[in-house]
């Protein structure tokens, strides 16, 4: 297999932000090339911006291949177009908010070099101003979902042992290892692995879609790793006005789709999640948060 890849962005209504992820893109393009003497074409599928985008790289990225869809079809459906379009043997999803360092491209692809037992890859993620930004985690099952939603794996002591699908020890992402799932942010894969997965559930529009999708991969016995030895800048949920709330309640609706579809337990979970966000619904309109508290209550009614 060459180091031959095909790099997918996609685009919503960011169109500054796009044009500075193609240039930061650019550079590490071009310095992957000069070291690995390996092709890279670029593309971006814009889910039916209205901010000007496709002008905007048509104009100032000639070289960049545009699908330009007339509707925002969600995360999954856009990558999965993305992907079907792509024509070399690795491909990487990269969000229009992921600035690349120069080196991020020839990193990774070297990696797959080296861990042989590597399938899909992601790496470390930083805020702007440097801080970790979680990007990988365990695949949600019926323990650390319970641990999570009754603020078990919040207990700084019981952090490591409960196995959270969203760790924030520095030391989860400290050093490369095997993980249940990566982000969709930086996502890079062997083409073999989208050939034989499909590539993202479109029944999930957005949130959970990568959690599902690393399921489906390692039961075909496919390996995900993380590796913090590259990292690259995300700015996190551009292409919105981001709402944490809003965040919460799909990400309830994404779980109870997960489980229902790998799992015959979620009527046990269910009881738990319904506990769980009762109590929180109680304990953030205690402590006055009010809104916070009408998330857990609009969560409710997603599960």
């Amino acid at each position: 297999m060459n180091s031959d890849l095909s790099v997918i962005i996609l685009s919503y209504n960011t169109k500054e932000i796009t044009h500075h992820c193609l240039q930061k893109l650019d550079e590490a393009k071009k310095y992957c090339e000069q070291k690995l003497h390996n092709k890279i074409e670029v593309m971006v599928v814009d889910n039916g911006s209205q901010d000007g985008s496709p002008l905007m790289i048509k104009e100032d990225h000639p070289e960049v291949k545009l699908l330009a869809l007339k509707e925002n079809t969600g995360f999954s459906r856009g990558n999965n177009i993305g992907m079907k379009e792509s024509k070399y043997d690795f491909i990487l999803l990269l969000n229009s908010d992921v600035y690349l360092e120069v080196d991020s491209l020839y990193k990774a692809l070297a990696y797959f070099r080296v861990n042989l037992n590597c399938d899909v890859l992601g790496c470390k993620l930083k805020y702007t101003d440097g801080r970790l930004q979680p990007s990988a985690g365990n695949l949600p099952n019926f323990l650390n979902t319970i641990f999570w939603i009754m603020g078990i794996s919040a207990i700084p002591a019981l952090k490591r042992v409960t196995h959270p699908f969203h760790p924030t020890l520095k030391s989860f992402f400290a050093k490369a290892h095997q993980a249940g799932w990566i982000t969709g942010a930086f996502f890079m894969l062997k083409r073999e692995v989208f050939e034989k997965t499909q590539g993202f559930d479109e029944n999930l529009f957005l949130y959970m879609e990568e959690v599902e999708w690393c399921k489906r991969i390692q039961d075909r016995g496919f390996k995900i790793w993380y590796n913090p030895n590259f990292e690259v800048t995300h700015l996190k949920a551009a292409s919105s006005d981001f709402d944490p709330n809003l965040a919460l309640v799909n990400e309830l609706k994404g779980l109870k789709y997960y489980f229902n579809k790998h799992s015959s337990i979620y009527f046990l979970i269910k009881i738990f999640l319904i506990l769980g966000l009762i109590l929180r619904v109680i304990t953030f309109t205690l402590l006055g948060k009010t809104k916070r508290a009408k998330a857990y209550v609009d969560g409710l009614s997603m599960i």
